[in-house]
């Protein structure tokens, strides 16, 4: 969508291109949700356009030729403004609504345009301010003046400092700096948040981590940015995550090339036009509320598969019974038995028992052969119960953020974004579209616990400050190249096992130079202790309060 930057170059370019020139023609089109307004200067026609359709909306600048529609509706006239010419163009506030002011005669007109998305809408102003005609069935009364509602609570970008930064530092102290950027500074979407954190050079994974350098880094990143739309006057088109979005400049953040344009108002044509015919543009809320849905119904399933599971491992104490009935009648047995009826002493009154042999082992190794799946049983519960205790947790998590999302889908949505993005899209996306790619591999502990572990330098990074809590078990391979590699928690109350450490402390291993090893010593601390050294290169971070475990290196399951 265009942001607040997108409409600041938007007037820039009308600036330049429209005053002094006369309206000669205007249409609208009710089923296409589109209004143009054809306008001559120097031999030249040009087309400024307003798109509120659902699928793909906007507002941009286009020679007139390119202004093609495949419909057989017939457009309506706007406003009877013909004739008019354009005196002056101006952008209310740092917002996505502008002005065009027309003179026609002696009468001066202000053409309002609400480039808002699909509910966008033009309004017909006098020269007082007052109300005298809407594009869309607004109620309104005559001469009612139009008044301009400031963003409440957020920060302009060209007047941002380091200090009001820091004030909004204390509000959302947890937040990565990309989030705050995002929910805090006027214009700035997700994709131009990390894109201003990634100009700064930082890598930190919140807020709190941030001194007064890197707040100030992170202010000059806002404001080139900002200048950026100012000054460039070339359009670029990506394909993200399923979407399509246009910058004047080439995103750092992107790894796809994208599609290059003469101007941001083509690239933004060209963006609208590919949503409505492509159909790439999909209802994102009711996507990410299904997948959440999913991902409940599938950690549901497998929190009953383990529950079946424990029923059936409650067995195992009978193993030990049978071991020990064994060894009381050792000189009852003989090798090459297959079974052999007992009295079932613990039962009173005593039942006979048959009990299953193997023939090629002696007495004592059958005894010891049961006393075996007893231990094994044993173990097997334990193992059982975490997973059960593990899958709660998780189930709890997504049920939580399912609610949430139910309640206030946009403050969820960034709230839970590291959780979300989990489940991008990896396969079944259209050719068009491409899939998220995340910068780690998951795999889950026998508990069940995941297990984040970064793909190659640059991913490492990103995974460990991006997608990494700060309360979270971070684990490398000692003085050695190597993933890096991340604990998740079901929850922040989590508390892993020394298996659950060890297991991931092997992978870490098994991820790293040292794989050949038979022992490797791996480190480990919270996320919170591991620090990103400015300029250092990628992958390479500091740690502080670690500890160390020697393990021999683990292949881990596959991958999920």
């Amino acid at each position: 969508m265009q942001t607040a930057f997108h409409i600041t170059a938007l007037v820039s370019q009308l600036k330049r291109e429209l005053i002094g020139g006369r309206i000669v023609s205007t249409e609208f089109y009710r089923k296409e949700r589109a209004a143009f307004i054809f306008i001559k200067k120097d031999k030249t026609t040009v087309a400024l356009a307003l798109v509120f359709h659902p699928a793909g909306f906007g507002s941009f600048l286009a020679p007139a030729s390119k202004v093609k529609l495949s419909t057989r509706e017939k457009p309506w006239p706007i406003f009877k403004i013909e004739g008019a010419v354009v005196q002056a163009v101006e952008q209310l506030g740092f917002d996505r609504i502008f002005r065009i002011e027309l003179k026609s005669g002696d009468t001066t007109w202000n053409l309002l345009f609400e480039a808002i998305g699909p509910n966008g809408n033009i309004w017909l102003l006098d020269d007082t301010g007052g109300r005298r005609a809407t594009l869309r069935k607004r109620d309104f009364q005559a001469g009612e003046l139009y008044e301009v509602s400031p963003v409440a609570g957020k920060l302009d970008p060209f007047d941002l400092t380091a200090d009001s930064l820091r004030t909004r530092l204390k509000t959302m102290p947890d937040a990565s700096p990309a989030l705050l950027i995002e929910k805090t500074v006027l214009g700035f979407n997700k994709t131009l948040a990390r894109e201003a954190v990634r100009r700064a050079g930082l890598d930190v994974a919140s807020s709190d981590e941030l001194d007064d350098d890197a707040e100030a880094q992170l202010v000059r990143a806002v404001q080139d940015i900002g200048s950026l739309f100012m000054t460039q006057e070339v359009g670029y088109l990506y394909r993200i995550a399923g979407g399509v979005e246009v910058y004047p400049f080439k995103l750092t953040t992107v790894d796809t090339s994208p599609e290059k344009f003469k101007s941001l108002s083509l690239a933004v044509m060209a963006m609208i036009d590919s949503r409505q015919t492509s159909g790439e543009q999909h209802d994102v809320e009711k996507s990410v509320t299904d997948a959440v849905k999913r991902m409940v119904k599938k950690l549901t399933r497998r929190l009953g598969n383990v529950e079946n599971d424990l029923k059936d491992a409650a067995d195992y104490r009978q193993y030990k019974k049978i071991g020990e009935l064994l060894q009381i009648s050792l000189g009852k047995l003989k090798k090459g038995m297959t079974e052999i009826t007992l009295d079932d002493i613990y039962i009173e009154p005593h039942q006979p028992i048959t009990v299953k042999l193997e023939p090629a082992l002696s007495p004592t190794d059958n005894a010891e052969a049961y006393f075996k799946k007893h231990r094994k049983g044993r173990e097997g519960l334990e193992l059982l119960k975490r997973r059960r205790e593990v899958s709660h947790s998780e189930l709890a998590l997504w049920e939580r953020i399912q609610q949430e999302l139910a309640e206030n889908f946009e403050l969820a949505q960034a709230k839970y974004e590291q959780e979300l993005q989990s489940m991008a899209p990896g396969g079944g996306a259209s050719k068009q579209t491409v899939s998220v790619r995340l910068p780690y591999r998951e795999f889950r502990l026998s508990t069940g616990v995941l297990v984040f572990v970064g793909r190659d330098g640059s991913d490492n990074d990103r995974t460990t400050f991006e997608f990494a809590r700060p309360y979270e078990l971070w684990f490398h391979a000692q003085q050695c190249p190597g993933s890096h590699v991340v604990l998740k928690f079901p929850d922040k109350s989590f508390e892993p096992s020394k298996r659950e450490i060890e297991e991931t402390a092997g992978i870490a291993a098994f991820f790293s130079k040292a794989k050949k090893n038979s022992l490797v010593p791996i480190i480990y601390t919270q996320r919170r202790y591991v620090r990103k050294p400015r300029k250092a290169k990628p992958g390479l971070v500091t740690v502080e309060r670690e500890k160390s475990v020697m393990v021999p290196p683990t292949k881990p399951n596959d991958e999920r």
